[in-house]
C-alpha cells in the first residue's frame, strides 16, 4: 500500500481515511489468504508515511499522531522477525503493556496472544475514531468539568 496524498482531503477526514486504511489491509488479507511480513511492513510503512505528512501539513494533531504510531507499532512488533529471541522481552513487554491498555485484560500465554492482540487493536481504531468523533465537544467539555469544581469548590 504505497503512501497516498492526503493533501487533497479535508483536516476532518484524514484521520478517518488512515484508520481505514489499517482496517482495509487486514479485510484483503483475510479475504484473499494473502499477506505475510513484507506486505504488512510495507503497508505499514506506507501508513507511517502519510501520518507524517498529514502531522506536517497539520490535518492530524500531535495526540493522533501519537496513537496511531503506538498502533503501527504494536502491529509491527508482532510481526518482526527475532529468530534468536533477542528482542522477545521488550515485544512481549510492549505488547502486553498496549494489551492491558486497550482490554484491561493480561495476555494469557497458555491460550496464544494473536486474537488477544487483535482485539487490542481493534479497540485502539475505536479508541482513535472516538477521539476524532469527540476532537470538537472537547474543550466545551472541560470548560464544563472546570465550572463543575469551581462550583463545588465554593460549596465547601
Amino acid at each position: 500500500m504505497p503512501a497516498s496524498d492526503t493533501s487533497a482531503l479535508k483536516d476532518e477526514e484524514v484521520g478517518y481515511v488512515l484508520l481505514e486504511q489499517i482496517v482495509t489491509m487486514f479485510q484483503e488479507m483475510a479475504a484473499t489468504g494473502t499477506g505475510g511480513r513484507e506486505k504488512v511492513d510495507s503497508a505499514l510503512s506506507g501508513l507511517m508515511a502519510d501520518a507524517r505528512q498529514a502531522l506536517s501539513e497539520k490535518k492530524i494533531d500531535s495526540i493522533f499522531f501519537y496513537r496511531f504510531n503506538r498502533l503501527l507499532m504494536i502491529i509491527k512488533l508482532t510481526i518482526v522477525e527475532d529468530e534468536n529471541g533477542i528482542l522477545k522481552p521488550l515485544i512481549e513487554s510492549e505488547i502486553e503493556r498496549f494489551v492491558l491498555d486497550k482490554t484491561g485484560e493480561k495476555i494469557n500465554p497458555q491460550e496464544g496472544s494473536i486474537g488477544t492482540v487483535a482485539q487490542a487493536v481493534a479497540e485502539g481504531i475505536i479508541d482513535l475514531h472516538l477521539y476524532l468523533r469527540t476532537k470538537p465537544e472537547r474543550q466545551k467539555i472541560m470548560q464544563d468539568m472546570e465550572k463543575n469544581a469551581e462550583e463545588n469548590n465554593k460549596k465547601s
